[in-house]
């Protein structure tokens, strides 16, 4: 195993100790450390994919991302929350990147991709309440870039004024979700 993921775990162990109740701070530590965890653990899972240790196992991508087209809308299935911008570490944005290219890819699959002169992005991100921004959820702190610029030049010309317009709603559940919709918008 990865001697940082190793690191880290003790790490998250030493903040929540079982034999005594943490303190708040140290709880803030802790979340802090697991995201450092799940970008670590991300990188243990692409090296895997990426030099042959996962064998026959399917693609973490091909397990969270669907996509599919029906009347005019496509619509990208991430079986994860959109990370907000301070989660976004490098192996967060590449594993969002080959989420949102598998779902595309999947949706490919069905039939061809539609090129909107004008798209309308609609983005729907479903979290768990727990996170640190339990009291107020920002949608503007969310990671929406990156799905608008891995869209571009597939679904629309660019993402400017005259090719795009997006909307952003957030919701609390039990699982969290993203589920991105491209259709035609006049």
């Amino acid at each position: 195993m990865n001697i940082d993921l190793i690191k880290t775990l003790r790490a998250i162990e030493k903040k929540i100790r079982l034999d005594n109740v943490p303190s708040l701070d140290e709880l803030h530590k802790a979340y802090s450390l697991t995201i450092k965890l799940r970008s670590q653990l991300l990188g243990v899972i692409y090296d895997a994919e990426t030099f042959g240790a996962a064998g026959n196992t399917p693609k973490l991508a091909d397990i969270l991302s669907e996509g599919n087209i029906g009347n005019e809308i496509v619509t990208l299935t991430i079986n994860e929350p959109l990370p907000s911008l301070k989660e976004l570490t490098s192996a967060v944005q590449e594993h969002w990147l080959e989420l949102i290219h598998t779902a595309i890819s999947k949706a490919a699959r069905e039939q061809m991709l539609p090129q909107f002169e004008k798209a309308f992005v609609w983005i729907k991100i479903v979290t768990p309440r727990g996170t640190n921004n339990a009291r107020l959820w920002d949608t503007s702190n969310r990671a929406v870039n990156l799905i608008l610029n891995n869209l571009k030049g597939i679904f629309f010309e660019d993402d400017n004024l005259e090719h795009m317009a997006f909307g952003v709603v957030g919701e609390w559940g039990e699982e969290g979700v993203t589920i991105i919709r491209i259709l035609s918008f006049a």
